[in-house]
């Protein structure tokens, strides 16, 4: 009878723990199990260092398959002994890690090979072993670190780690933080988790401290989001992508690659950028941008040439004012009360037009309360952009224009599942308004974004760092368009690329 596997010896310990615990006690501690299909993948990423006897470190270890897979690639590899630390503070696991890693260790023995391991109860992050001069430094740490968000101010997570960076209140960016500083020089991490930590405001201090320690040297995306946790019923939203970084200064090439989805991860597409192409440091917020291929490489580049960032042209954006959750008593069918106006909500914005007539089942108004004015806004001419897309939708940016004649009314309503764009110090005119609509329709616009963001929420915080045209090419698009009244995407894109002298 043939040996089974320790890894599918594991994949079923994990199957059975995931059934024993409801959704919602997994949800608690951001746990998140990884498949053998990424979890062999992410340990074929390992480069082994030339030493006797090699450290792992596991942080938020689960039922320990990742150690376990890079454990049994160093042990094919040839290494001689391996001693792995793993971080887990579910004590109901304790007994099938313990199973887990004997398995590895009779593997191990077979081969006339050394493997040893601890298995530690406490947080990872409150503990800080890092800060520890007992714990030797790390040569590997693979890691699927838990998910859930934290109170910057109250939470004892955000003061274990203010010493490391400022922001970032998620614990898996806690932990990417803390890793890195337990170490070695030339050590490697290799993480899987969420895409929202390479772009955005909130992860800017972490960017900036993991840029100072590492060097990134790959990213792996996946085209099409699927499960690539198992037995993951609360439905992991988030775009996740694997990164490899090294613990020295930044190399001068990164890798990309990209497959379909988990199951066709052996045989990801490659290509290698400079780390420039990549790590944009122009605007010092560090961003890390991600092209698919070569033409979005291009893209990134036509971007840089731009003579403007969306703030430094002169415009603004906003997140709509209306909360619906908590104005639900002033919003009422159309043409109910007299007094009150349009609410446009992501079902009015499709590319450059607005559509609310109050006939659409979704359509709604809101009534002018006494207090309205923090919720609406003066009627005049706009850009409103969609907030919210998924990844698997062909576009992530899509503008409408509003204009001040559309409506006779002083004020208007934007819910805050939608962005509204203007001039700052003035009135948006209709050609400007039909330009920037123009824009952010664009092909161009559209896959600009999706490199340099992997959120399907289009922030407010992202559009005014991006790279933008001057007013004066802004509003010969603006005039073209008003005056082909085009209505299809081929032509607005040849206006644009014209304008701008895009060829991609």
């Amino acid at each position: 009878m043939e040996k089974e596997s320790p890894i599918n010896n594991i994949l079923s310990l994990q199957k059975d723990y995931s059934y024993s615990k409801s959704v919602k006690e997994r949800k608690a501690t951001g746990q998140y199990f990884t498949g053998s299909v990424i979890a062999k993948y992410m340990a074929s990423l390992v480069n082994i260092p030339n030493k006797k006897c090699i450290r792992i470190l596991d942080a938020g270890a689960g039922l320990g398959i990742l150690t376990a897979s890079a454990s049994l690639y160093c042990l094919e590899k040839g290494c001689e002994s391996v001693h792995a630390v793993l971080y887990e503070i579910d004590k109901d696991i304790f007994d099938k890690i313990k199973i887990s890693m004997d398995s590895i260790y009779n593997e191990f023995r077979e081969n006339g090979k050394k493997f040893s391991y601890e298995i530690i109860s406490e947080d990872f992050i409150l503990s800080r072993p890092d800060k520890n001069k007992d714990i030797e430094p790390f040569d590997i740490s693979v890691i699927n670190p838990p998910y859930f968000k934290y109170n910057l101010k109250t939470s004892p997570y955000a003061r274990a780690v203010a010493d490391l960076y400022d922001g970032d209140p998620n614990i898996y960016a806690s932990f990417m933080a803390v890793v890195v500083n337990c170490m070695n020089v030339n050590g490697q991490l290799i993480t899987i988790t969420p895409r929202s930590f390479t772009n955005g405001l909130y992860f800017k201090g972490l960017r900036g401290f993991l840029l100072s320690k590492v060097s990134l040297s790959l990213i792996h995306i996946f085209r099409h989001r699927n499960k690539i946790f198992q037995n993951d019923e609360n439905k992991v939203l988030q775009e996740n992508i694997i990164c490899s970084f090294v613990k020295r200064n930044q190399s001068n090439k990164i890798t990309i690659r990209s497959s379909d989805c988990d199951l066709k991860i052996e045989s990801a597409e490659e290509r290698q950028y400079s780390s420039s192409t990549i790590i944009y440091t122009a605007n010092n917020l560090k961003l890390i941008r991600i092209p698919e291929n070569d033409q979005e490489a291009a893209i990134l580049k036509i971007a840089e040439s731009l003579p403007n960032t969306f703030s430094k042209a002169g415009y603004f954006i906003s997140t709509g004012k209306v909360v619906e959750h908590r104005t639900k008593d002033f919003i009422i069918s159309p043409k109910v009360e007299a007094n009150s106006v349009p609410l446009y909500r992501p079902h009015n914005i499709t590319p450059m037009k607005i559509s609310w007539d109050g006939n659409h089942k979704k359509d709604v108004s809101f009534i002018l309360n006494k207090n309205h004015e923090k919720h609406t806004i003066i009627n005049s001419n706009y850009v409103i952009l969609k907030r919210f897309s998924s990844k698997d939708e062909k576009r992530r940016l899509v503008a409408s224009i509003h204009l001040q004649t559309d409506k006779n009314y002083k004020y208007i309503g934007f819910g805050n599942k939608t962005n509204y764009i203007g001039l700052i110090g003035e009135t948006l005119s209709q050609t400007e308004a039909f330009g920037v609509s123009a824009l952010f329709n664009s092909t161009f616009m559209d896959k600009y974004f999706r490199c340099i963001s992997g959120n399907t929420q289009v922030n407010a915080t992202e559009v005014r760092v991006m790279m933008f045209p001057s007013r004066k090419q802004i509003q010969q698009i603006g005039g073209q368009i008003e005056k082909s009244q085009i209505d299809n995407q081929k032509e607005l894109d040849e206006i644009v690329n014209s304008i701008l002298a895009i060829n991609f």
